[in-house]
């Protein structure tokens, strides 16, 4: 059963085409990856399907009653709220439907209620209830908010406080917690840790409903998907598998076009070449038109074009002095401050490392921890 689909969709900004005529399904229980180079327009296409932008041409048509789930990782969070409130919001119309089923005892104790039919009612919303494990909600937030590792962070810390990744957090908790048929999430991996990445990769392998996931991290995109669409030059293709098989397939396919590409070329310059030495000839110039006519109408095969890669020189500078920074008393924040203040001094040649849990910010900023002088560990290599 298809859940949405997205037909002869056209987009472009300006005079740059993004898609071309391109169409796109997913069907229920389907773990979609939508993959493609940067600016190839996977953030697009997903704005385009939730309704934020509206495409030049084309349909979206999602299946009637069907709750879709996007990771906003701009949505703003109410001041005031807790992390425990903003997880628990998920299950809001859960607390609704306990809340009608309060309204509908009340209205047994009118005279003129038809009780046997407001029991049924009562008795069809609580059968609900019961089936989406409403009393074991504080369980439930509880066993998310440790796989994302809020529980760390306290949760009944209030939401204003957090750094920007830890809301990011709890946005990724609150949506997984509300368990839509359709989850688009775009780079969920941004400010997890590795634990917290692997809790995820094993939640999304278990989840029963469908999702559209883009990501750049390919190990963990390759370990919870089964379904490739892959974005370039306008067009997008389906591959039914992992990224793996995608991959294989892709080179494969590539290859074939490169072959095709060269073999009709080289047919093209030896049916040009004829015509050039026998249309002028009596003799010959009848085999000479059926060569044009037949180059008149081979379906001419295009490679991509292949995309300008960036270019980088750096000019040499003179070595700097002993010390390339020093700081007195640095304080760390935005509107408030988030270390307390830090004396750092790097000597020309040192290499040093700055680490800490995703997400936190500077709040736990420990210099004894965070700065270490001539980590002899540390690759001397340049980075690649």
């Amino acid at each position: 059963m298809s859940v949405l689909n997205v037909k002869n969709l056209s987009h472009g900004f300006g005079d740059r085409a993004i898609f071309n005529d391109v169409s796109f399904r997913l069907l229920k229980g389907e773990h979609v990856g939508l993959i493609g180079a940067n600016g190839e327009g996977k953030s697009t296409f997903m704005n385009i399907v939730t309704g934020k932008l509206q495409p030049d041409d084309g349909k979206v048509e999602w299946s009637r009653k069907v709750r879709v789930g996007y990771l906003d990782q701009h949505a703003v969070l109410q001041k005031g709220m807790s992390i425990r409130d903003v997880l628990s919001s998920a299950f809001k119309y859960l607390f609704d439907m306990e809340t009608e089923i309060g309204e509908l005892y009340g209205k047994m104790g009118d005279p003129d209620a038809d009780v046997e039919k407001l029991l049924e009612e009562v008795g069809e919303l609580q059968e609900f209830l019961d089936h989406n494990d409403f009393y074991q909600i504080n369980s439930k937030v509880e066993e998310v908010a440790r796989g994302l590792g809020l529980d760390e962070v306290g949760l009944d810390r209030d939401v204003q406080d957090l750094s920007g990744g830890q809301r990011t957090k709890i946005l990724l908790a609150k949506l997984l917690l509300e368990k839509p048929e359709i989850l688009l999430l775009d780079e969920p991996t941004n400010y997890l840790d590795e634990a917290h990445i692997e809790w995820l990769k094993r939640y999304l392998q278990e989840y029963e409903n469908a999702f559209i996931l883009i990501s750049h991290d390919i190990p963990f995109l390759n370990s919870v998907i089964n379904i490739i669409y892959h974005m370039e030059n306008q067009e997008l293709n389906r591959y039914v598998g992992d990224y793996n098989y995608f991959l294989s397939v892709y080179e494969m396919k590539k290859s074939q076009l490169e072959a095709a590409y060269k073999k009709q070329q080289q047919e093209i310059a030896d049916l040009k070449d004829f015509v050039a030495r026998n249309k002028a000839n009596v003799a010959t110039r009848n085999m000479a038109m059926s060569r044009q006519k037949k180059l008149d109408k081979i379906d001419v095969i295009e490679l991509a074009k292949e995309k300008p890669k960036p270019e980088f020189n750096f000019k040499e500078s003179r070595a700097s002095s002993r010390w390339v920074f020093q700081t007195e008393d640095l304080v760390i924040g935005y509107n408030e401050p988030l270390s307390r203040p830090l004396n750092l001094k790097m000597e020309r040649g040192q290499k040093i490392a700055f680490v800490g849990a995703n997400g936190t910010g500077s709040k736990n900023f420990k210099l004894q921890h965070m700065y270490r002088r001539n980590l002899e560990h540390l690759p001397s290599s340049k980075p690649s």
